[in-house]
């Protein structure tokens, strides 16, 4: 099994805001409002039922289930953790019966986040606490409805949220900081001509038109961008992760 987990909890997140009415990008907006209607009816109707933790499957606050470089994750984060995999996963349609398998992801994921912050703060990369502040009320006031219900829905406190908001930043800044990524006009290109391909081979009640290319470029490029950090960061934790002392205790 890959351990491609280093994202899974920034995924969450906009995941969460994405369910929960977060505005659509900009761009025709009329079209945009239906296509939007027509998705968030959708995602209703698809919503998959609410995953349940077990007090089997989590494991006390304060112990240490897992060591990197000598830090300790305690049970506290753990759960928190595992609660956001297992609901990922019930989300992309996998089973979630296997707790070992969410258990091995849950630590994957957090041995890989840390090793990401250690080897940050390593490189003098911070985010100080009004960013994270900033970065908390802008996601709270982009989403539609009770936001403390959807993070207890979303199996989160306001605490664990604003966590992965600071790893979030992390990984933006780190990549940022660390990367040199660019993206080539041939390589936009070639993702516009397999979106249009997708279209000519669409069934004709799921065809839609797909619009020009200049409309779409800057959206194209971002997603390919984006893309590529995530193999790149994920290629630099692996390599971070083949020289840490890793200890697991559960």
């Amino acid at each position: 099994m890959k351990k491609a987990v280093l994202f899974i909890m920034t995924l969450a997140l906009l995941t969460i805001l994405a369910a929960c009415g977060e505005d659509a990008a900009k761009g025709d907006d009329k079209n945009n409002e239906k296509q939007q209607d027509q998705q968030e009816q959708q995602q209703q109707q698809q919503q998959p039922p609410k995953v349940e933790v077990t007090d089997k499957e989590k494991v006390k606050e304060d112990k240490v289930v897992v060591s990197v470089n000598g830090t300790d994750i305690t049970g506290k984060k753990y759960n928190s953790v595992y609660a956001q995999t297992k609901m990922m996963m019930s989300q992309y349609g996998q089973d979630v019966s296997d707790t070992k398998k969410i258990k091995d992801m849950t630590i994957s994921a957090l041995v890989e986040q840390e090793i990401l912050k250690q080897d940050a703060k390593d490189k003098g990369i911070k985010v100080t606490e009004e960013e994270v502040q900033s970065a908390f009320e802008k996601d709270k006031s982009s989403t539609k409805g009770d936001f403390n219900k959807v993070l207890e829905q979303n199996h989160f406190t306001e605490e664990s949220y604003k966590e992965q908001v600071e790893l979030r930043l992390i990984v933006e800044k780190y990549a940022n900081e660390t990367l040199d990524i660019k993206v080539t006009d041939k390589e936009v290109q070639d993702y516009y001509d397999k979106i249009l391909e997708q279209q000519e081979k669409a069934p004709e009640e799921q065809k839609q038109e797909v619009p020009k290319l200049k409309e779409l470029e800057d959206q194209i490029r971002q997603q390919l961008k984006v893309q590529e950090e995530q193999k790149l960061l994920q290629k630099r934790v692996n390599e971070l992760k083949d020289k840490a002392e890793i200890k697991t205790m559960i």
